[in-house]
């Protein structure tokens, strides 16, 4: 059973990175310098910067981030200045909605 249950993190695991790249390539795109915080388990997936504005991206895959882990980014940005944003794939509407948190 174990072996199945760290199957499936590698799998969520990969699943979430590869999104992370893709909103990283989509906001560089749009003209931001985007670093990806790989392994840092902490709120922010990819910081932004663009104009001298600081964005911190969290990407979920098929869920908003639970209440605790949106006030959790909040409070880092609100710390540094920064803006917080949460970038959701749906894959039932195979789509990304991105939210800027206030």
């Amino acid at each position: 059973m174990k072996g199945g249950d760290s199957e499936e993190k590698m799998r969520n695991y990969e699943k979430g990175r590869r999104w992370e790249w893709k909103v990283k390539k989509q906001w560089e795109a749009e003209g931001y310098i985007v670093k990806r915080v790989a392994g840092s388990k902490g709120t922010a997936d990819l910081i932004a910067v663009k104009d001298s504005q600081v964005y911190f991206i969290q990407v979920k895959v098929n869920r908003k981030p639970t209440q605790t882990e949106l006030d959790k980014l909040i409070d880092e940005c609100a710390a540094c200045g920064a803006f917080p944003v949460v970038v959701v794939w749906n894959s039932k509407k195979r789509q990304l909605d991105t939210i800027f948190v206030r």
